[in-house]
């Protein structure tokens, strides 16, 4: 009985952990190749006061990624899925720090 008690507590304290670090995990981007995208693709239309100001619209990793997908679409950027994930780990990693 106690061994099924402890597999239970671990297996509930995996699921209770796991959306956390699924969020990032899926996002395997390379965070170099995003910033040379970032230079390339979003500097022309803003600048980074635009993920520093105190009003900032994204506010979670979901929510960064549909604001790049959404650029993509609507800028007609055409950037691939890989490119894309390299965009978010950028952007991630030098402004927003989601876990």
């Amino acid at each position: 009985m106690p061994l099924k008690h402890g597999i239970a507590s671990v297996a509930i304290f995996i699921l209770g952990v796991t959306p956390a670090l699924a969020d990032t995990a899926l996002l395997p981007g390379d965070a170099g190749k995003g910033k040379m995208l970032h230079a390339a693709n979003c500097v022309a239309c803003h600048d980074a006061k635009i993920y520093t100001r105190k009003d900032r619209r994204v506010q979670t990793l979901s929510g960064l990624i549909g604001q790049v997908e959404a650029c993509n679409t609507q800028l007609k950027k055409e950037l691939s899925r890989g490119q894309v994930n390299d965009l978010i780990a950028h952007l991630n990693e030098r402004y927003y720090r989601f876990e």
